[in-house]
């Protein structure tokens, strides 16, 4: 019997807001990668098809083992923005805030993921990488 990868690990209690490709752009365009913002993309092997510009790759997979040094690194970031399939990675990321009562981050899901991103902005270079 196969069980989901992510079956190991606790459920998130928290659900992040989301943020739409417009909004998400709107950032990347106007405010500073790390000061304001950062993007975590939680795909393994399909990051290598194309990718937000200035995306920070944590897989999944291995995100919520590493979820510690996740928080610390990230923490001082005002708007951590995750996309993935499930996006559980965002929800722990939020509750591990909450469980330290870290009010200088939050997490919020990108609204239709890289698919819709990949939509909007995949011809724009500014905004999206390929490899």
């Amino acid at each position: 019997m196969s069980t989901d990868w992510h079956a190991a690990f606790p459920s998130p209690t928290s659900t992040p807001a989301s943020i739409t490709p417009d909004e998400l752009a709107v950032f990347i365009r106007e405010k500073e990668l790390m000061r304001d913002y950062i993007v975590v993309d939680v795909r393994r092997t399909d990051f290598e098809g194309a990718f937000i510009a200035g995306a920070l790759n944590l897989p999944a997979h291995s995100f919520y083992p590493t979820l510690s040094t996740v928080v610390t690194l990230l923490s001082p970031v005002p708007l951590v923005v995750f996309h993935c399939n499930s996006c559980k990675p965002g929800g722990w990321y939020q509750d591990a805030l909450d469980v330290k009562r870290v009010k200088t981050s939050r997490a919020v899901v990108l609204e239709g993921g890289i698919k819709a991103w990949i939509e909007a902005f995949g011809d724009d270079e500014k905004l999206t990488k390929k490899l």
